[in-house]
């Protein structure tokens, strides 16, 4: 057994007042840095997640767009070009067109958003809050609509209303009378405030195009960092197979990441008041750390000079203080990853802190838990607090034996 260790753990960390004290402050200030860098690290992702999928959900990861001026025909060698730069991934016909939704009293300019009827609508049903979503699939549903909390508001408009729908293509005005099917509120600001779901059927009738054209194809089923490299890849692909006269003309490929590069600008900045706190709370816990072993070094001189006339080794003194210290980091932990989890996750499941959503885009505090995030982050703080702890541990070894067994 290491004798430095087996002596640190006989020794009690309680002594007298001050030291009781110090110690209690020392574990409260471990803990309390432990439950704030959880918390920091927790929200952040979450924030960072959420404002991105809700993003991501409205904007495609990748597109493919036509020439300007032109629609794009998801035609079978453009589809399979597609398929042969990213395989497996979810491809989607879209056609956007602005419109103006008038009722007798009101008007209001929005976007429709129509999307191929086998499509995967998780988001967009995610985000309904009346009604329900239209199976656009059914020739039944060609006019109905899906419009946003601020558009229903705006109009006075409620499930199974009527409203007019105007359109100005190519110089001509053309009108549809649609009925609400259903209300969404995302809480994404502009998006919500612009956007709404309809048939793509409806939108291609209303443009005279075919049933296989819109005005891009949208790709999703990429992690975040992959996006860039999957454009990139895609992009190329497009030219080549354009420049060997297999694709009738370029098409521009864009992304999520400059569409909504404002948003993306934003969240980047986060991490830098991450790394900010993550200091702050590292000096807080370390100064009540060495505090804390000052005073039981103080407590404790009389000890030191009786080992080191024993024949004891600096490194064997320095050893033993620091293990006592590191038992009481290891309390803080303890006590800090209990409560800050249980807090977190109570957030999670219960969202027991509302937020404005008109300014944080989100109605609760945000809460994504990633363990492989925690273990690093207690693994730094362990590593982190040692060296810290080496310093006044060293000073603890350098006292003189014949000045400290008469020290009172």
């Amino acid at each position: 057994m290491n004798i430095s260790f087996w002596i640190s753990r006989r020794l009690r960390l309680r002594g007298n007042g001050s030291s009781t004290a110090g110690v209690v402050i020392a574990i409260a200030g471990v803990a309390l840095a432990i439950i704030i860098m959880e918390f920091t690290l927790a929200i952040v992702v979450g924030f960072k997640d959420g404002i991105r999928n809700r993003l991501m959900g409205f904007d495609a990861q990748i597109s493919v767009c036509p020439p300007v001026g032109k629609t794009l025909e998801a035609s079978p060698v453009l589809v399979e070009t597609i398929e042969k730069a990213l395989p497996g991934c979810d491809m989607r016909l879209v056609m956007r067109q602005p419109t103006l939704l008038k009722t007798d009293k009101d008007f209001e300019g929005i976007v429709f958003i129509a999307q191929s009827p086998e499509s995967d609508f998780a988001f967009e049903k995610g985000n309904m809050v009346e009604g329900e979503w239209p199976d656009y699939a059914a020739d039944s549903c060609d006019n109905k609509i899906v419009i946003s909390v601020p558009t229903a508001n705006a109009l006075g408009l409620g499930v199974s209303d009527k409203v007019y729908s105007t359109f100005f293509i190519d110089g001509s005005v053309k009108m549809r009378r649609n009925t609400i099917a259903g209300i969404y509120r995302s809480n994404f600001g502009e998006y919500d405030k612009t956007v709404a779901y309809a048939s793509l059927r409806m939108l291609q009738r209303v443009a005279g195009i075919d049933s296989i054209a819109g005005n891009r194809i949208d790709i999703r089923g990429f992690a975040p960092d992959d996006i860039a490299a999957a454009a990139d890849k895609l992009q190329s692909t497009l030219v080549d197979e354009a420049a060997a006269g297999k694709l009738d003309q370029y098409y521009p490929v864009d992304t999520v990441l400059r569409t909504g590069i404002l948003y993306f600008n934003w969240l980047s900045l986060l991490d830098t008041n991450v790394t900010v706190i993550f200091i702050l709370m590292i000096c807080v816990a370390g100064l009540t750390l060495v505090s804390s072993l000052f005073i039981l070094i103080l407590e404790r001189v009389p000890m030191i000079g009786v080992l080191r006339a024993m024949g004891a080794s600096k490194s064997f003194v320095r050893s033993i203080f620091i293990d006592m210290a590191m038992r009481i980091v290891g309390l803080g932990m303890i006590i800090g990853n209990v409560a800050g989890i249980s807090l977190l996750l109570l957030q999670k499941y219960i969202q027991a802190v509302p937020l404005d959503p008109d300014m944080y885009y989100l109605d609760s505090v945000p809460v994504e838990i990633r363990p492989w995030a925690f273990v690093a982050l207690n693994a730094g703080v362990i590593v982190i607090a040692w060296l810290i702890l080496v310093l006044p541990a060293r000073l603890a070894s350098s006292i003189d034996p014949t000045k400290a067994i008469n020290y009172e």
